[in-house]
């Protein structure tokens, strides 16, 4: 499905003049929302001049081993020779689509075989500055095969994640961002990893999540925090808000919905990846949720 997305009112000479994200990756699950994540992706490569490098992964299935003789099935492969000659086709397809998009860059197959394909797209993208996944649909199956896609690009790659909508338009650059803040490694990266798109943003809110009594825009609090980032150029303010009996991530999407943010940058927190699900609770709320882009780091 594809996606309009807008471009963002910012001048391009102050958006390149940074030198931000000059290399962008768009990790394919095989889900509807593929298109919409290169969809924006290639509206990214524009305003910032960047490259595209799109990854096609190919699941390979095992090989079925005969009891006897401990020798794969050989009609293994033919199957491999039909999954890789479609993977040849899709490829083609994407480099077509990376044509008409007008952007830099190129597609390539990715073969996972024996090994979790979200880990083989983690360790392909540790060389770009930037991976665009869009959201899962409501089926379950959707869900679950983004889900694997995204945590595990999330949690191995080392590199930030901007999820994007699969079915909403948006503008990219972002015009409002909305920065959810604690005192937390992840959180702490997440914002630098986002600084591209604060230097360039009409307004940027740091917002910290307490279950006291909510502060307003001179909150104290973050005073450090709105000084560093007056050093890069952003000018922001700082608010708390009471989640209540919300979740904090519901919170936070209500808030960024009450300001009319364009995106969102959080910390990206997981769990041991033998649980049933690999994210903590306010990343999992806004990777379901989400009706703006969420700019992820762990």
């Amino acid at each position: 499905m594809s996606v309009s997305i807008h471009a963002s009112a910012t001048g391009s000479s102050r958006v390149a003049s940074h030198m931000p994200y000059a290399d962008i990756a768009v990790a394919m699950t095989g889900a509807p929302g593929d298109a919409a994540a290169l969809d924006a992706a290639a509206t990214l490569a524009r305003a910032y001049g960047s490259r595209l490098d799109v990854l096609q992964l190919l699941v390979m299935p095992a090989p079925i081993i005969d009891a006897w003789g401990l020798i794969p099935d050989a009609g293994f492969g033919e199957v491999y020779a039909d999954m890789r000659e479609a993977g040849r086709k899709s490829v083609e397809m994407l480099r077509s689509r990376l044509a008409e998009l007008a952007v830099p860059g190129d597609a390539r197959l990715l073969e996972a075989l024996c090994v979790e394909p979200s880990s083989l797209a983690a360790m392909a993208v540790r060389r770009n500055d930037l991976v665009v996944m869009a959201t899962p649909y409501r089926e379950p199956l959707d869900t679950s095969v983004v889900h694997a896609y995204f945590a595990g690009v999330l949690l191995e790659s080392g590199r930030p994640v901007l999820l994007v909508p699969s079915g909403k338009a948006y503008p990219l650059p972002p015009r409002r961002v909305l920065v959810a803040w604690s005192d937390t490694p992840e959180a702490a990266r997440a914002l630098h990893d986002a600084m591209p798109f604060l230097r360039t943003a009409d307004s940027v809110e740091i917002v910290t999540a307490s279950s006291t009594e909510a502060g307003g825009d001179d909150d104290t609090g973050n005073a450090s925090l709105v000084e560093h980032l007056a050093h890069h150029g952003v000018k922001v303010v700082s608010a708390t808000i009471n989640p209540g009996r919300r979740s904090t991530g519901m919170a936070l999407i209500d808030h960024a919905t009450r300001i009319h943010a364009d995106l969102i940058v959080a910390g990206g927190y997981g769990h041991g990846r033998f649980r049933e699900w690999a994210l903590g609770g306010t990343t999992r709320d806004l990777f379901l949720e989400t009706a703006v882009p969420v700019l992820f780091s762990h």
